[in-house]
């Protein structure tokens, strides 16, 4: 039995092979696509797969794009899983979907060594939610809190890399290492006046950008100074997320995961406050979530040495 995980048609694309519940390899593409060459070599080097896991349910992302307004994405139905594995000559193959934070939570949990934690899942958007908490205990997985579009931190932070200059969902850590030489007061109270008082209450939708930012840039300096008080604000609301894992799940453990889990000042600054044995993955974004899809349904434990540690986080275990 041969099972692939698949995150394509979005950035950070990888497959994840297992065969006979074994976890065997997972690739990531360096572009936003997989190449037709990274499938052929995989059809080639691994065998067909009988099954194969999606990492996202493609038909909620569209509702959730005419929610928003982005009809003509919404009604492109070539871009639909099933079209893209028949053009790659894997439309043979049964199909999953697996929800887009279940992906995540799961490629965190079953190759993490705990069996009780907190889960806590922040990216910019899956198909609705953008921030999930989950209890993982004895090998299942539960929801107990989420945030859902537009209220979402990744695409907070985001929209701000995008404004001093950056390039969206590929500089974020650009962005924060310009916090470390800017005045996070300067701005903090023009950028805390996009949240309301609850836990990622925003009152903004940062999808299109921050297009009604009131201040002029001119130079570096305001660039920096407006990334020390998004890297402030940031910090607050990831204290907020935490705080509420902290509460509803009784254990000293957690589980990192999605695009907003790289922010390795926050996690220094926070989350390593909160929880004194921590798990994440090298890399816990979407291209980890091949492994995830699978993972979600088998719910197999899988390890690999070289998942630990990484750098965006002090792994404790």
């Amino acid at each position: 039995m041969i099972s692939w995980g698949v995150n394509a048609l979005n950035h950070g694309s990888s497959i994840a092979v297992f065969k006979d519940g074994n976890y065997i390899n997972n690739v990531i593409s360096n572009n936003d696509e997989l190449s037709p060459d990274m499938y052929k070599n995989f059809l080639e080097y691994h065998g067909t797969p009988d099954r194969i896991f999606w990492y996202e349910n493609s038909w909620l992302k569209k509702a959730r794009q005419l929610y928003a307004g982005q009809y003509k994405t919404a009604c492109d139905l070539s871009v639909l899983p099933r079209t893209k594995l028949k053009e790659w000559g894997l439309g043979y193959a049964p199909l999953t979907y697996t929800q887009h934070h279940g992906s995540h939570a799961a490629a965190g949990y079953y190759t993490s060594p705990f069996n009780h934690c907190a889960i806590v899942v922040l990216d910019a958007i899956g198909e609705f939610e953008c921030a999930t908490i989950w209890e993982g205990l004895h090998g299942e997985m539960r929801k107990v809190w989420s945030r859902s579009y537009p209220h979402s931190l990744g695409l907070f932070y985001s929209a701000f890399t995008k404004l001093v200059g950056l390039t969206p969902i590929q500089d974020e850590f650009l962005l924060q290492q310009m916090a470390e030489q800017g005045d996070p007061n300067r701005f903090y109270q023009a950028v805390r006046n996009y949240f309301g008082h609850w836990t990622l209450d925003i009152k903004y939708n940062f999808h299109r950008g921050v297009l009604n930012w009131p201040f002029e840039i001119v130079n570096l300096q305001d660039q920096c100074d407006i990334a020390a008080a998004v890297q402030k604000v940031f910090e607050l609301q990831v204290d907020n997320v935490m705080w509420e894992a902290k509460k509803r799940i009784k254990t000293d453990c957690l589980v990192y995961m999605g695009g907003c889990a790289m922010n390795s000042k926050a996690n220094k600054d926070v989350v390593e406050s909160f929880f004194n044995y921590r798990w994440s993955l090298p890399n816990p974004g979407d291209p980890s979530s091949s492994i995830g899809a699978v993972l979600y349904h088998t719910k197999q434990r899988v390890w690999r040495d070289d998942w630990a540690p990484v750098k965006h986080i002090a792994i404790n275990v």
